[in-house]
C-alpha cells in the first residue's frame, strides 16, 4: 500500500475551506427591509362635499411627501408628519408610530363605500389603505359625556356615529325612539379599517334590560346586530370595547340603519 504523504499546508487549506462551506449561515438572504405602512385614519371616514382634516397612522410615515387616491378628483392637501403618540402597552404595529396629517376633501356626489389611497414616502409607497365614505345617511359625531344612561346621546334612525372609545373602560350610550316590530341593523365599523377597538355593542330597552348582544361578526372583531324591537318606546345602545382598553386609536362608526 502506498502512503501519500501531502503536504501539511494543503491539508490545513482543505479544513479551512471545509468550515467555510459548512459555516452555518454562510449562505443566508438578507432580511427584506419593511416598507411604510398605513395602519388606520382618524377619523375612519369622511362626507362627500365636506372639507375634513384626518390623522393618518402608520410605519414609517414621517418622510411622506404625498397622501394618493387614484381617484384624482379628491382634493387632498399634506398639512405635517412626524412622530405618533400612542399608550404605553399600545404596540407600533398595530396602532403606528408616526403619522400624517392632511386635509381630503372627497367630491360631492361620490356614491362609493370606500376609497382607496396610498402615502408616498422616499422609501416607497405603502399598500392601498381604504378610507371610508357615506353619502347616503347623516354622519354625527358622539358627544360626550354619554357613559351611563342618563347621559345617553339621543340619536335617529338612519344614521351614523361617529365615534372613539376615549381611554379604558370608558363606554358610550346613545338612545333612540323605535317602533313595535321595527327591524334594526346595528353595526361597528373598526378593526376592519384599523382600528383598534375591539367592539363589544348592546341593546336594552327602556327599563336598562339587555335585549341583544355582539362581540365579534363573522371573520371581524366588529360587532354587527339585527334586531326586531318587541314594542314601542325609548332604547339604548352602548358601545365599548370588550377587552376594557381606550384611546384615540379607537375610533368607530355605529350604523343605525332600518332594516328590510
Amino acid at each position: 500500500m502506498t502512503i501519500v504523504n501531502w503536504p501539511r499546508s494543503l491539508l490545513t487549506m482543505g479544513l479551512l475551506l471545509s468550515l467555510v462551506r459548512e459555516a452555518p449561515g454562510q449562505n443566508k438572504k438578507p432580511e427584506k427591509q419593511e416598507g411604510p405602512k398605513v395602519v388606520m385614519v382618524l377619523p375612519l371616514g369622511v362626507v362627500p362635499g365636506a372639507k375634513t382634516r384626518i390623522t393618518i397612522r402608520g410605519l414609517k410615515l414621517d418622510a411622506a411627501t404625498q397622501v394618493r387616491f387614484p381617484n384624482a378628483s379628491v382634493a387632498v392637501k399634506v398639512l405635517g408628519k412626524g412622530k405618533a403618540p400612542a399608550a404605553a402597552k399600545e404596540k407600533a404595529a398595530q396602532v403606528g408610530d408616526t403619522q400624517v396629517e392632511a386635509e381630503v376633501t372627497v367630491p360631492a356626489g361620490t356614491s362609493a363605500d370606500t376609497l382607496p389611497f396610498v402615502v408616498v414616502t422616499p422609501a416607497g409607497e405603502t399598500p392601498a389603505h381604504l378610507l371610508l365614505v357615506e353619502s347616503r345617511v347623516p354622519v354625527v359625531p358622539e358627544k360626550e359625556p354619554n357613559n351611563s344612561f342618563p347621559q345617553a346621546q339621543a340619536i335617529q334612525v338612519p344614521q351614523v356615529i361617529e365615534g372613539v372609545i376615549q381611554q379604558p373602560q370608558d363606554v358610550d350610550v346613545f338612545r333612540l325612539e323605535g317602533q313595535a316590530g321595527q327591524r334594526l341593523i346595528l353595526e361597528v365599523l373598526a378593526a376592519r379599517y384599523g382600528s383598534a377597538l375591539d367592539s363589544l355593542l348592546t341593546l336594552y330597552d327602556a327599563h336598562g334590560h339587555e335585549l341583544a348582544e355582539s362581540d365579534d361578526s363573522g371573520t371581524s372583531t366588529d360587532s354587527r346586530l339585527e334586531f326586531t324591537l318587541p314594542s314601542s318606546g325609548t332604547y339604548y345602545l352602548s358601545v365599548m370595547d370588550a377587552s376594557d382598553q381606550g384611546g384615540p386609536t379607537h375610533p368607530y362608526w355605529l350604523k343605525v340603519l332600518p332594516g328590510k
